[in-house]
């Protein structure tokens, strides 16, 4: 047995609170070097007046490159519970495991308290369930500048006309508020149910993140009035919305930095930055700033948000915009280079104001410490999703991409994988298709695996119609709104897609996954007590024999042959 491939950690996602009286027990094993496992667990007060423990053998679950995982969900009478593993090898020999390692399997062993982890009572608060709306949620991300202009009258000086290329760094086309007004049915006629919105706040640049001032709506994309009635419209078609906030730094142009470059250290807001030099700028000598920024960026100023003004400005801001627009949701830019003392504290604040209030930290990679303990309830999940057209451009093989993915499944417990922001493609990378070399069905696979997987699945704004586009500021080309006759078969594609994971959200979020792969089909299967369904990917040269019936979504498919590069989807 390799012990040095065991690990259960308490009071982590490998216990994750489920609801009152229900956790979710999880321990790692190596790969292929486990038969069986076992959690031997009672309350301890009632154990050591006689009550006998209860053994149930835990379930195989997701297996990654190296390890394999398995579950058990627990109900707990009396949200008291000591526990500990049995675990059985390939040669039949069996060790404990426990709170001070592992110990031999003997009866004397087995009746030491010690032996035992200990969960000394489970709170329900303490789980920071997500809120239950997110899992039934598929997004869309609008960058407000280029989806649609509603309102000539507060357009930029420069404007360009729509869709006119190449896009530039500094270019504006004029979107704005009354655009994403205007298009409120579509978005509603395509099924998606909540509203991602990129910074809308005041700032020079078209992308928002250099804000100027965050209490006010940036007048090229209208008013506070125009962003109160896309909220109450929004909701009244059923759509959660969305706001991003840059808390990590500011613009340069903000009133606060503008007063410590004017006055230096005796400027109020001096202790707001971080600045290790006076007059702030670059030194003579090196060029180098003397404060800190964002990436290397002189227009963008880091906060010291360990500042007690600092935080109380910020949390003002976000109450704020949920106290006077009742918006449900913040996603949090740069997230994981802001101090996590702040977080919780901003976090809390918002609960209060509104305790199903959906709070997203944006973070590039696997980010347990930002999700719980008081902070986000999910983070923008990329390690999940990017291997999604890397396993379509045949840069992984199958097992990898399902070694990397089950890898991601574990991250975080399950009531948080289950509200992960899973975007493929947004505005800080290049578009979907243009990642799949323009090739549409594997942007349908694309989307299809996306649906299929654990979390709230959002789509980038002109997805559904084909838009392609480079890197950033490519990505950000003007919404399509007069696509051909192939994109508009796309986007009933989409449409019909979206429908069909918001239908099921439910047992999508709750249901156990596995994966099978014959030759080159992979097969991602979501089983639970009364339903099946199994999505079906022919990621080889070959067409395979295709399903006959109960076939709700496919494509490239014929004469029942699933052809090259098509795809699946049954429900049994």
């Amino acid at each position: 047995m390799l012990l040095a491939g065991i690990l259960h950690r308490p009071e982590s996602e490998d216990t994750a609170i489920l609801a009152d009286h229900q956790v979710m027990l999880r321990l790692k094993t190596a790969l292929d070097d486990v038969t069986k496992v076992e959690v031997i667990y009672a309350d301890m007060y009632l154990w050591q007046e006689g009550t006998p423990m209860q053994t149930t053998a835990m379930h195989r679950g997701l297996a990654t490159q190296s390890n394999q995982y398995w579950t058990l969900p627990v109900t707990i009478p009396t949200n008291r519970l000591i526990y500990g593993f049995r675990i059985t090898d390939q040669d039949g020999q069996s060790i404990g495991y426990g709170d001070d390692g592992f110990f031999e399997d003997t009866l004397t062993n087995w009746a030491v308290a010690g032996h035992y982890f200990h969960l000394p009572y489970l709170h329900v608060s303490d789980a920071e369930l997500p809120p239950a709306w997110v899992k039934d949620t598929v997004w869309y991300q609008i960058f407000p500048e280029r989806f649609a202009n509603g309102d000539r009258k507060n357009d930029p000086e420069n404007v360009t006309a729509w869709g006119a290329g190449p896009v530039k760094r500094d270019s504006f086309y004029g979107g704005d508020l009354r655009g994403v007004i205007d298009h409120l049915d579509d978005l509603a006629d395509l099924g998606i149910n909540g509203l991602y919105l990129c910074p809308i706040f005041t700032s020079p640049s078209n992308h928002k993140y250099d804000t100027i001032d965050h209490f006010e709506i940036d007048p090229h994309f209208g008013t506070k009035a125009d962003f109160q009635e896309l909220v109450a419209k929004a909701h009244a078609r059923g759509i959660k919305v969305m706001l991003d906030a840059v808390f990590n730094h500011f613009g340069e142009q903000s009133p606060q930095w503008q007063d410590v470059v004017k006055n230096g250290q005796q400027s109020r807001f001096a202790d707001w930055f971080h600045v290790h030099g006076w007059p702030v700028g670059r030194d003579p000598k090196t060029q180098q700033l003397n404060y800190e920024t964002f990436a290397t960026g002189a227009a963008m100023p880091k906060v010291n948000t360990q500042n007690p003004a600092v935080q109380d400005y910020l949390i003002n801001v976000t109450k704020y915009w949920i106290e006077q627009f009742d918006i449900d949701a913040w996603r949090f830019d740069v997230a994981d280079e802001v101090d996590h003392g702040f977080w919780r504290k901003l976090c809390g604040a918002l609960r209060a104001v509104k305790p199903d209030v959906y709070l997203l930290g944006e973070a590039w990679h696997s980010s347990q410490a930002l999700v719980n303990n008081g902070q986000f309830n999910a983070v923008m999940n990329y390690p999940l999703t990017q291997p999604i057209p890397a396993l379509l451009n045949h840069e992984l093989s199958l097992a990898a991409y399902v070694g990397k993915t089950n890898l991601q499944l574990t991250q975080y417990r399950l009531p948080n994988q289950q509200a992960m922001f899973n975007a493929i493609d947004t505005h800080d990378t290049q578009r979907l298709l243009t990642t799949l070399h323009g090739d549409e069905d594997k942007l349908k696979a694309a989307l299809a695996l996306l649906m299929l997987l654990p979390g709230s699945p959002c789509l980038y704004y002109g997805t559904e119609v084909g838009m392609a586009g480079g890197p950033d500021p490519d990505n950000r080309r003007c919404m399509n709104w007069q696509p051909n006759t192939d994109q508009l078969a796309l986007k009933a594609f989409v449409k019909r897609l979206i429908g069909f994971r918001r239908q099921r959200a439910d047992f999508l979020a709750t249901s156990e996954l596995s994966w099978q792969i014959d030759d080159q089909c992979l097969t991602l299967k979501r089983q639970g007590p009364t339903q099946t369904v199994c999505g079906r990917f022919n990621l080889g040269t070959t067409a395979i024999k295709a399903a006959i019936q109960n076939v709700v979504i496919s494509n490239r498919t014929s004469a029942h042959q699933l052809l090259p590069g098509g795809f699946e989807i049954k429900v049994n």
